[in-house]
């Protein structure tokens, strides 16, 4: 729980300004990106602060995106709807080794994913061409609850410049959304109260994970207090499903492993 919502927004706006100029989000009208959009804005100012819609289909821009602009219009930061549908579609069509092979619906949706990642870098790209003495950064919305059990896709949504909310948990995540919220920077209607990948139509993340993040909080916390130590506890059926996952996964907030070679050349 967040003890002084003032002193961590402080010192997260801090630390943007500390890391970029002008900060490329997606927005994909969740309470995590939304909570990245408004921090960015505050740290930032409205212009450097780009939020980029990326829908997949109609379900997309009824839903999701109809969330993104109304925040985007709410904090008057610069808002770009950019579709994936044409980007992911041609990357599953070469993903089929055969004519008999089938993409699962999690392949499918990691296209979506990582089609989305490419498009931030490459208007980050363009903009720092544009404005080649700021610092333009991807800021990743991934939070501490998702991150710790692997729920994000691997060269998509955990790939970023960095994550200004990467250590706060689901449930600081909406602290902090109803702080912002009682200082009328944004509405209720902001605060979407049901996370979604989005990778899917009609998914949710409790139905993908079977737990609640409030359920699994309790794990995660124990997990990071024990971390060497877990192989000695006795674990709760929640707790075990988080620990297993946590090391399925973990390799997705790993840097690449590079094999040591300068001792064998010269």
């Amino acid at each position: 729980m967040i003890t002084d919502c003032e002193q961590l927004t402080s010192h997260l706006c801090n630390e943007i300004r500390a890391l970029t100029d002008i900060a490329v989000i997606g927005l994909s009208g969740g309470a995590d990106s939304t909570l990245t959009a408004v921090l960015c804005r505050q740290a930032l100012g409205k212009d450097n602060v780009y939020g980029i819609s990326m829908p997949y289909n109609q379900t997309d821009r009824d839903t999701f995106n109809s969330m993104s602009e109304n925040l985007a219009e709410q904090i008057e930061i610069n808002h770009f709807v950019k579709p994936v549908a044409a980007i992911a579609d041609a990357v599953n069509d070469q993903i089929h080794l055969d004519s008999n092979s089938q993409l699962t619906a999690v392949n499918k949706g990691n296209a979506r994913s990582r089609a989305r990642m490419c498009i931030l870098f490459g208007i980050a790209h363009s903009l720092s061409t544009s404005f080649p003495d700021k610092r333009v950064r991807v800021i990743g919305t991934g939070n501490l609850s998702e991150d710790f059990i692997g729920y994000d896709t691997k060269g998509g949504d955990a790939l970023a410049d960095f994550f200004p909310i990467g250590e706060l948990f689901k449930s600081e995540v909406y602290q902090l959304l109803e702080c912002f919220r009682d200082k009328g920077i944004i509405s209720e209607e902001n605060i979407n109260r049901s996370p979604s990948a989005g990778l899917e139509d009609n998914q949710t993340d409790e139905d993908d994970l079977g737990h609640t993040y409030n359920d699994m909080e309790a794990g995660v916390r124990l997990c990071l207090k024990h971390y060497d130590d877990m192989a000695d506890l006795t674990m709760n059926e929640i707790t075990e499903f988080v620990w297993k996952r946590h090391l399925a996964h973990k390799h997705k907030h790993e840097a690449p492993f590079v094999i040591k070679l300068r001792q064998l050349c010269e």
